[in-house]
C-alpha cells in the first residue's frame, strides 16, 4: 500500500460532526429499540428517551454532509439517478449508500418518534394513530434496530474503504469501533435526558448499566487494536496533537475515566451508583469521548 494517496480533504466539522451525531442518534434507538422488544414496564422510558433524541439528531445530519460535499446544491444525485432523475442506490458511492440508509433510518425513527407522542397523548390531532394500532411497535423497532445499528458502523465503513494507509490497514476494525461508540454515546445522551427530565428514580437500569459497561470495554479493546493492526501508519495517532485527543481525550476521558468511576461506586459507593452529580460529569464525557475519538480518525488519517 502507498502512503502517497490523496487526502480527501474533509473537513472534520462536517464529517466528524456527521460521523458523531449519526452515532448518537442511531446508538440512542437502538438502545431504546432493545428496551422495546426485550424489557417491560420499568424500562418504557428507556426506550421511550431513546426515540426521542434519535429522530431530532438524525434531522442534523443531512446538513452536515451535504455541507461538506464540493458542489452541495448537486446533493440530489446521491439518491436521484442524474440522466433521469430516478430515485437509485449507486454501489459503487459510499455517501450514495449513507444517505439511503439514513432515509430509511430517518423515516422509521420518525414512526417511533411520532408513536410515542401518541402514546402519551401529547399529539391531540393524530389521523396516524390507526395505523398505529394495527402496526406493532415492535415489528418497527426491530426494523430501527437493524437500521440503526447499519448507520452506526457504516460510518466507520466509510473510513476503512476509503484509500488512505492508516485507514485502510485498519480495515474493517474502525466500523466495529463506531458500533461500539454508538452505544456508549447512545446510552449517555439516554442518561442525561433521563436526569435532566427528573426520572431516574424507579427505573430499573442495572440492564441498562451492564450493556453501557460492555460497550466501553469493547471500545477500549478496539481502540488499541486498531493501532496495533495499523502499525507504522498509526503515527499521527501516536504523537502530536491527534496522539492527544485519541488516547487523552476518547480512551482516557471518554471510555476508561467514566468505566472506572461506574467501578469504583459498585465496590465503594452507597447504593453502588455514583452520586447524580458524578454519573452526569461521566455521561459528559462520553459523549465528549465519543467525538474526540471521530475527529481525530478523521484527522489523523488524512496527515
Amino acid at each position: 500500500m502507498s502512503p502517497e494517496t490523496h487526502a480527501p480533504g474533509w473537513e472534520w466539522f462536517f464529517v466528524a460532526g456527521y460521523f458523531f451525531v449519526a452515532g448518537v442518534s442511531a446508538g440512542a434507538y437502538f438502545i431504546g429499540s432493545l428496551a422495546e422488544l426485550f424489557g417491560d414496564e420499568r424500562h418504557k422510558e428507556i426506550s421511550r428517551t431513546g426515540y426521542y433524541i434519535a429522530f431530532p439528531l438524525v434531522l442534523l445530519t443531512p446538513p452536515l454532509l451535504i455541507g461538506d460535499l464540493g458542489r452541495p446544491e448537486r446533493f440530489w444525485h446521491l439518491m436521484l439517478h442524474g440522466g433521469t432523475g430516478i430515485p437509485y442506490v449507486n454501489l459503487q458511492s459510499p455517501l450514495s449508500v449513507g444517505s439511503w440508509a439514513l432515509l430509511v433510518f430517518g423515516g422509521i425513527s420518525l414512526l417511533s418518534f411520532l408513536d410515542n407522542l401518541v402514546a402519551e397523548g401529547k399529539l391531540r390531532s393524530a389521523p396516524f394513530a390507526a395505523a398505529y394500532r394495527r402496526l406493532p411497535r415492535k415489528l418497527y423497532a426491530a426494523f430501527g434496530s437493524a437500521a440503526g445499528f447499519f448507520v452506526a458502523g457504516y460510518t466507520g465503513v466509510v473510513l476503512n474503504i476509503t484509500a488512505r494507509p492508516l485507514w485502510a490497514a485498519s480495515d474493517p476494525l474502525v466500523g466495529a469501533l463506531f458500533i461500539a461508540s454508538s452505544a456508549s454515546t447512545g446510552a449517555a445522551a439516554i442518561y442525561l435526558v433521563l436526569a435532566a427530565r427528573k426520572m431516574l428514580p424507579g427505573l430499573r437500569l442495572a440492564p441498562f448499566e451492564r450493556f453501557e459497561r460492555l460497550a466501553k470495554i469493547i471500545e477500549i479493546v478496539l481502540a488499541i487494536t486498531v493501532v496495533l493492526i495499523a502499525g507504522k501508519f498509526a503515527a499521527p495517532l501516536l504523537r502530536g496533537g491527534y496522539a492527544a485527543m485519541y488516547w487523552g481525550g476518547a480512551v482516557l476521558l471518554g471510555m476508561l475515566v467514566p468505566l472506572a468511576v461506574g467501578w469504583y461506586a459498585k465496590r465503594t459507593g452507597a447504593g453502588g451508583e455514583p452520586s447524580p452529580g458524578l454519573a452526569t460529569a461521566m455521561a459528559v464525557l462520553v459523549l465528549l469521548g465519543g467525538a474526540f475519538l471521530r475527529i481525530s480518525l478523521v484527522q489523523a488519517g488524512q496527515v
